[in-house]
């Protein structure tokens, strides 16, 4: 799968002859041939005898370059003089077929050399994610266990604030834990919202029972465990969400009491610490299914595209449209000003999957990117600046990580922050924000959750389809997948560490988690090991 830019008309045609309009209709190639061989190609002095023979038109076609193939309907209309209107009106009809569609390629500016910053290729296509995932994966409606707002009892909902403000309170005496950030407590809270349902639908408890403090049970939490692996196939990454959340409830529970350093001398915490300790061992022989080979087909693309996605939606930022659009009565003029709202989009999804391709970070770090907060601009470029409290591993290592933006990206993200991003009403300095021409209200809201991730898959679902006819559901994360494994095969190995810092992680998780190498590409170096290297 690569992308693919046609040089002379015959690869045009080639492709035109297996595209959707040459398969319904047989005839439509054989007579575009005769319209070229007749009316076109002798105005490229080329003799009309000889193009009767298919050899001489093969070579033809071959020798004459797509670029140069312009002014064919004026060709047209200037030497089928002698034909009847009827004739002339099917000829133009075969000819305008196969220009629309050679416009609405993801190849034509290339191809046609008309690409100069002002027309954007096509912007809108038949790939859509929603539709194709459209019965797969687990519906939200399929979890209906999870306890709702309304069938929390007074005194579970008087506990889940105090354990809220236990754990994300700046100070609590006697806590021996730094605050949790309220992304890692809302994962911890719907931990407890369908462990309360899992007691009262499934273990028939009456609502009015159900206390926080049972989480902390191991023998609830270990039937609870088994559960959700057993009957709601999760996974061992899942059990350990699940039991990070029962240890906190544990220390809530039990914090005042202890006297020792990481409650060593409470022994429900240690009950439940043990419990992680068998789950992670677990874990390690669990087949990791998000990263199956059938998954990774649909996922993942190599650098090289990520690139051709990137310089792709570049050139969707430009301002104008690139061909004649009709619909509705109305027929818009070539190079039509496509509206600040439209552009304003494009400019977003290209930085964001630039942002990606170069500096795999994660999408939160990417949601929460801010201007004279995380983003800085310097004398040379852009750096961003992340805080413990703004990546993942902070909280534990309470390190912060600084990384400069690709230097080819600066003058980019500056048109987008000094022109584009203020077009926008706003109350934050996020670089990146919602932008829909379909809910105009929300223009300028931040991202919530992960709404930039679906952004992210459904812009490189979109692009990979238009540009190799093949879609891939490429997230966020698996920018870190295609980075690692990149470099892990072509770069420089004294550059693990530093690409590990700038994504977060270490470089046993890298090797671990990201690189996709196979067994063979892991081999490859090993070939005449026994030979001395050549000074």
């Amino acid at each position: 799968m690569a992308y693919y830019v046609p040089v002379s008309l015959f690869d045009v045609l080639e492709l035109f002859n297996s595209s959707a309009p040459a398969r319904s209709n047989p005839k439509l190639v054989g007579n575009l041939k005769t319209v070229l061989r007749k009316y076109i190609l002798p105005n490229y002095g080329l003799s009309p005898l000889s193009l009767k023979q298919e050899e001489c038109l093969v070579a033809s076609l071959k020798s004459l370059k797509f670029r140069d193939f312009k002014n064919v309907e004026f060709y047209l209309l200037k030497t089928a003089t002698s034909v009847s209107k009827g004739t002339l009106a099917n000829y133009k009809s075969v000819l305008s077929r196969f220009l629309s569609w050679a416009q609405d390629q993801a190849w034509y500016h290339d191809a046609a050399g008309t690409y100069d910053g002002q027309l954007a290729p096509r912007l809108r296509t038949d790939y859509s994610l929603k539709r194709a995932r459209r019965g797969k994966g687990r519906p939200r409606a399929a979890n209906p266990h999870s306890l709702k707002a309304h069938e929390l009892n007074s005194t579970l909902v008087k506990q889940i604030e105090q354990f809220h403000n236990f754990l994300t309170a700046p100070e609590i005496p006697k806590r021996q834990d730094r605050p949790l950030r309220e992304v890692t407590y809302k994962s911890y809270e719907l931990s407890i919202r369908l462990f309360g349902g899992w007691l009262h639908k499934v273990q028939d408890l009456p609502l009015d029972e159900i206390r926080l403090e049972m989480m902390a049970d191991r023998d609830w939490l270990d039937d609870f465990i088994a559960w959700g692996i057993n009957e709601r196939k999760n996974s061992y990454g899942w059990a350990i969400v699940t039991s990070a959340a029962a240890l906190n409830v544990a220390k809530w529970q039990h914090y005042k009491r202890s006297k020792q350093a990481k409650y060593r001398d409470i022994e429900e915490i240690e009950d439940i610490r043990a419990l992680m300790i068998q789950i992670s061992h677990k874990r390690e022989r669990e087949p990791k299914r998000t990263i199956s080979k059938e998954v990774l087909a649909e996922k993942l693309i190599t650098l090289e595209q990520c690139i051709e996605v990137v310089n792709y939606l570049r050139k969707c930022c430009a301002p104008q449209l690139s061909r004649l659009i009709r619909g509705e009565g109305k027929r818009n003029v070539a190079g039509g000003k496509r509206s600040d709202l439209a552009i304003m989009q494009s400019w977003q999804r290209y930085l964001l999957i630039a942002i990606l391709t170069y500096c795999p970070i994660r999408q939160r770090e990417l949601r929460e990117l801010e201007i004279g907060r995380t983003l800085f601009r310097e004398e040379d470029g852009y750096v961003v600046r992340l805080s413990p409290e703004d990546h993942k591993t902070g909280s534990k290592t309470g390190k912060e990580r600084e990384f400069a933006l690709p230097s080819h990206l600066t003058a980019d993200l500056d048109e987008w922050i000094n022109v584009w991003r203020p077009k926008a009403t706003k109350a934050h300095q996020l670089v990146f924000f919602q932008i829909s021409p379909q809910l105009p209200e929300n223009l300028g809201s931040p991202y919530l959750g992960t709404r930039i991730s679906e952004l992210v898959t459904r812009t490189m679902y979109k692009v990979t389809g238009v540009l190799y006819g093949e879609p891939k559901r490429t997230s966020p994360h698996d920018f870190r997948r295609i980075a690692i494994t990149w470099q892990r095969k072509h770069g420089s190995r004294d550059q693990d560490e530093a690409l590990a810092e700038m994504m977060g992680h270490s470089v046993r998780e890298a090797d671990r988690t990201y690189s996709q190498l196979t067994s063979r590409e892991r081999t490859e170096k090993a070939q005449n090991w026994w030979k001395a290297q050549s000074s």
